[in-house]
């Protein structure tokens, strides 16, 4: 059975791909043809037509770093720079549990799905799989893992490795055939693990065909650690240890020089790029067009609650421009179509799923989202396109399709009954 979308005003997430009077064709989870309704050749099986009333759709927004099991502890600390934020906080989550991330995983996977969010890269310390668990429960899709640290180096919480390494392989065997779900292997960073662990991790990522996920270059005092240890900046040292490839995510990059930045560009590693998180917690403003110049793909991240309180990609999309233009005092340093493809098409390539996800197109999976847009001249493919970067946020986002399913629509998600989870994790809290 094909199912047409149609009477919406399309945005394909590619150069120039906007079709005023669209029509979205879908077979299964996949789509089958797009274009403007009129142009659609006929089709031998039955249809069944759902009209979109002249909505806008778009690809489902892509979050390339999330702590989706700390968001029970939303507020704990406010203030403070990576370091001094981090020490605040570790009263409060380094005794967390694995029901607790399995709390949180589902307040962050809610509020995700609402803000336009079909796909999320998790990071845990501990139950590598629980994320991949609640999100395909959800119906979005999900790369999950746990991130490694050497406990010589990170003296809170108990020692994860080879813990996270068990985990990960238990929810690859049990998430196996599930399209929703994938996974990688990575380390925290290069200040809280040593380099024999981070080539541990590395090797096993590369035995089961993993990707490998770290925080990197994210604050100038880890520059500068790493710098008096190692003789090199955090980007140096990994090149020295063989730990960077195209299948590398890494989570900040906002303390990167020339030479860190050619070596992205020469093996090809993916930046998570957190606006909001990285203002929060006074990091500085990743060099993203520069970055980007140089062919390093950059997608956009939310971080966690605690460091961001809110996990928006429409924000990231703005923020990504507007902290550019303000240091820069350059007006057209980024535009909405950058920032527009980082919650995309180019956040699906640093996920490595950019073959199947992060754009509209026949053959791709029907990830998308339909916004309650208008423009009071009409809508066009700039209006489109400035609205959903500068204007647009999770109160415009009436429905969420993954795989061919809807998700969300209406202010419900369909899937499971939010109201009844949320009340059982408010009264766990209330009497614990």
């Amino acid at each position: 059975m094909l199912t047409l979308l149609h009477n919406a005003f399309v945005c394909t997430g590619l150069p120039g791909g906007f079709y005023p009077d669209g029509a979205i064709l879908i077979r299964g989870s996949k789509i089958v043809w797009i274009g403007n309704r009129a142009d659609m050749p006929p089709q031998p099986e039955p249809i069944t037509y759902e009209d979109l009333g002249g909505r806008v759709v778009i690809p489902g927004l892509i979050n390339t770093h999330a702590h989706g099991g700390l968001s029970t502890h939303r507020c704990s600390c406010d203030d403070g720079d990576l370091f001094q934020w981090a020490a605040g906080l570790a009263p409060h989550t380094s005794h967390l549990t694995v029901e607790d991330n399995r709390r949180g995983c589902y307040l962050a996977i809610m509020d995700m799905v609402r803000n336009g969010i079909t796909t999320a890269c998790d990071c845990t310390r501990y139950g590598a799989g629980v994320f991949a668990d609640v999100a395909t429960e959800i119906g979005m899709r999900s790369l999950s893992g746990a991130l490694a640290n050497s406990p010589e180096l990170r003296k809170t919480g108990r020692p994860n490795w080879p813990l996270a390494l068990d985990e990960t392989t238990e929810a690859m065997e049990l998430h196996k055939g599930n399209g929703l779900a994938r996974f990688y292997l990575g380390g925290h960073s290069p200040y809280s693990c040593t380099g024999d662990l981070l080539k541990e991790v590395r090797r096993e990522a590369d035995r089961l065909d993993l990707p490998f996920v770290i925080h990197l270059a994210e604050n100038r005092r880890e520059n500068q650690q790493t710098l008096e240890q190692y003789g090199a900046t955090p980007t140096g040292w990994l090149e020295q240890l063989g730990i960077l490839d195209e299948r590398s995510v890494l989570a900040h990059c906002v303390w990167m020089d020339e030479a860190d930045m050619d070596i992205l560009a020469r093996r090809g590693s993916g930046v998570a790029h957190n606006p909001a998180s990285n203002a929060k917690l006074a990091s500085g403003v990743a060099p993203v067009p520069a970055m980007r110049k140089r062919g390093i793909p950059v997608g956009l991240g939310t971080d966690s609650t605690l460091s961001n309180n809110c996990l928006d990609l429409f924000q990231e999309m703005k923020l990504s421009v507007l902290l550019q233009r303000v240091t820069s005092l350059d007006g057209f340093i980024m535009n909405a179509e950058d920032a527009f493809t980082m919650a995309t098409i180019e956040g699906a390539h640093v996920l490595s799923w950019d073959s199947e996800i992060g754009s509209l197109e026949a053959g791709k999976e029907a990830d998308l989202v339909i916004l309650n847009l208008s423009h009071p001249l009409g809508l066009t493919a700039e209006r489109v396109l400035s609205d959903v970067v500068y204007h647009a946020g999770p109160q415009h986002v009436q429905a969420v399709m993954v795989a061919g399913r809807m998700i969300f629509r209406d202010g419900q998600l369909l899937l499971v009954d939010e109201p009844a989870i949320r009340t059982a994790i408010h009264e766990y809290y209330a009497t614990h």
